[in-house]
């Protein structure tokens, strides 16, 4: 990542008529961060102010070569400490109000990224509960299916021991009614060997 402030190339993206967004665009995919790109756009209309103030231009190398030079070098003056540039005062030549519209312009662009990413977010939250309604109504019809094969399945799981209680009733009764006829039948052939022997 990038650690010094890009104001040199946000100056010359500038004059080179580049609107602000894609100035920032550029800045960043060349790996600054948001806040350099700010800074670099705000320290670049402050030096272009600087270097054309509101009050005048700065003049021509022409224009200097026309005026007078003094006979005689005069000793240099001692350099009176000027007071340090106050931001964002128009006296300096910086242009309050362009620095101001790109302020703007970086909030706007910053505020209708957040609008997007909230419409995604509202967007993404409205199909993922379409899909847990639809996944719930899903689960409920499964509960119900379920429901009523156990229903069934009880209901068979009854049927099906009545009916061996029947059936065990029946055996019972057909082991009784076997018990009562096999002596009569023995009975019977008795006799009968008896009447056979005779003859």
């Amino acid at each position: 990542m990038n650690t010094e402030i890009p104001i040199q190339k946000a100056a010359d993206m500038r004059s080179q008529g580049m609107t602000t967004d894609k100035i920032i665009q550029a800045l960043i995919s060349e790996g600054y961060t948001m806040q350099q790109v700010r800074d670099a756009l705000q320290q670049a209309e402050i030096k272009k102010s600087i270097s054309n103030p509101i009050t005048g231009s700065a003049p021509q190398p022409a224009e200097r070569a026309s005026e007078p030079q003094p006979a005689l070098q005069q000793p240099p003056k001692p350099m009176m400490a000027s007071p340090a540039p106050q931001p964002m005062q128009r006296q300096s030549g910086i242009n309050v109000d362009e620095i101001q519209r790109i302020l703007e312009e970086i909030i706007s662009e910053k505020w209708k990224e957040s609008e997007e990413v909230i419409r995604s977010m509202i967007e993404w939250k409205a199909v993922i509960s379409t899909k847990i309604k639809d996944l719930e109504t899903r689960v409920t019809e499964f509960n119900s299916r379920v429901d009523s094969m156990n229903a069934s399945l009880g209901k068979k799981a009854e049927e099906f021991n009545q009916t061996m209680t029947d059936v065990d009733t029946e055996i019972k009764a057909l082991d009784k009614a076997l018990n009562k006829l096999i002596p009569a039948l023995s009975d019977n052939i008795s006799e009968l060997k008896e009447i056979v022997t005779k003859k």
